[in-house]
């Protein structure tokens, strides 16, 4: 009882903060209409303050305090609940799944993020856009963005690469004639982030005179009310390598994984989450320094060289993995212990174990479960990367060396995971994976490169 108050008093107090109410004096019951937050409770003195609480008890607890609430139908442009999709690329497949956070669900608000994959001849398009949690209609530009920046970026690339670009890409890296046309695709890249301005523009003109927009602030809209992030990147085959430029604009997250390379060489960050005028404030598309070539130079990322694994996400995944290393190894590990990335070696069954196996795979935890907050009567089990090398005593190095634990743990896997094509399977993870303070929307684009003779996603069976 006594642990049960403890963690209430520490919801309570976190929601206080949240809504910048005066604290709490005593524990009181829970308000579960009010959006829960899972931050750190405020410093006590070392008489008074009790043991801290694991984060799973203050997780477990505050899981079933978030409400479901659709979107109301008499809002403008209402965004669908999920966003999925699976594209064949040369040498590889993409699979992107886009949700809505537990705090706009709670709400009853539209989900602010939103992304596009396109192919152009051999190349590969992924744009990412979080729009602006305190602009009513930063889902639309979030929207738009995505699709102009997509489509302008997959069309210029088609044109540049039917000339000589396409060859001069493939030279070494070293010669003069690779490293113009890798500046020449840049300008392209940086091209597309300003079309996507261009097209955040558009959606606020053609919006500003409507009388649905300005009923629903209160006041005529303003280009702001549209801003959002944007992360964009090209994919190309390079003579055996890849070739990826970026461009990022505000938060969120680019990386490269080559999962054949050892551990401390094995990631590439490709963008940078810049800072606005303000501590704890992010540029946006809308920003007025964000409108030449010149301030999107500084911005561009070019790599060249091995990899098999391209990420381009959303905050609301990218602050779950913070930071970047060694929170990128977990976010490849929860991806292959739940059966969204194949991993490095052959699937396993259970009938087929070695007595090694065998041994290792009664040490590793049983899935997780929480309540899905659309359904609380409907829970999906998970696999947790901390967990795991919990359980099986190992760091983060040696799971990179020797993936068997993760194969392993694939193998007690929700039913309804199994089943689903790969791009669902993302889906059902970010709509159900549970960190303490996470309740954004969240966004992640996969691009996987096997090696030659390897497995895709969609080939992974256990």
């Amino acid at each position: 009882m006594e642990e049960h108050s403890q963690i209430e008093r520490l919801v309570l107090e976190e929601l206080s903060a949240d809504l910048e109410l005066p604290a709490l004096p005593a524990p009181l019951p829970a308000q579960a209409d009010s959006a829960p937050e899972d931050t750190a409770p405020p410093a006590e003195t070392a008489e008074t303050a009790p043991e801290p609480l694991p984060d799973e008890a203050v997780t477990r607890h505050t899981t079933t305090l978030w409400k479901y609430r659709p979107v109301p139908a008499e809002e403008p442009e209402p965004f669908p609940e999920y966003l999925t999709r699976e594209a064949e690329i040369p040498g590889g497949r993409v699979i992107a799944a886009r949700v809505r956070g537990k705090k706009h669900k709670h709400e009853g608000t539209n989900c602010d993020d939103w992304f596009e994959i396109a192919s152009a001849g051999e190349a590969a398009v992924i744009a990412v856009s979080d729009g602006a949690g305190s602009k009513k209609f930063s889902r639309i530009g979030a929207r738009d963005a995505c699709r102009a920046a997509a489509g302008y970026l997959a069309c210029a690339l088609t044109d540049a690469l039917e000339g000589e670009l396409s060859a001069q890409i493939r030279l070494p890296l070293a010669e003069a004639k690779c490293q113009a046309a890798c500046g020449v695709l840049a300008g392209i890249v940086q091209q597309a982030v300003l079309k996507a301005y261009e097209a955040v523009e558009a959606a606020y003109y053609t919006r500003a005179a409507d009388p649905a927009y300005t009923a629903a602030l209160g006041r005529r809209p303003e280009v702001k009310d549209f801003a959002g992030t944007l992360l964009l990147a090209a994919l190309l085959p390079a003579d055996g390598e890849r070739l990826v430029i970026s461009c990022q604009v505000g938060d969120g997250m680019i990386a490269l994984l080559n999962t054949g390379a050892p551990f401390d060489v094995s990631l590439r960050l490709m963008g940078q989450a810049d800072s606005g005028s303000f501590s704890g404030e992010t540029e946006f598309l809308t920003s007025e320094n964000m409108r030449s070539l010149d301030a999107l130079q500084s911005r561009t990322r070019i790599f060249r060289g091995a990899a098999d694994c391209l990420l381009v996400m959303s905050d609301g995944v990218a602050d779950d993995y913070f930071p970047c290393a060694p929170g990128l190894y977990r976010l490849y590990f929860d991806l292959v212990a739940n059966g969204i990335l194949p991993g490095r070696g052959p699937a396993l069954s259970l009938s087929a174990l070695t007595q090694q196996q065998v041994r290792l795979f009664k040490k590793l935890p049983d899935s997780l479960a929480y309540p899905w907050i659309n359904d609380p009567g409907v829970e999906i089990a998970l696999h947790d990367t901390e967990r795991i090398c919990q359980a099986a005593g190992l760091s983060l190095r040696e799971l990179w060396e020797d993936e068997t634990p993760l194969l392993l743990s694939r193998l007690g896997l929700d039913e309804r995971i199994k089943a689903a094509p790969p791009a669902e399977r993302l889906k059902i993870w970010l709509d159900n994976y549970v960190v303490r303070g996470s309740f954004d929307d969240r966004t992640l684009v996969i691009a996987h490169l096997p090696p030659a003779g390897g497995e895709c996603p969609a080939d992974t069976k256990e």
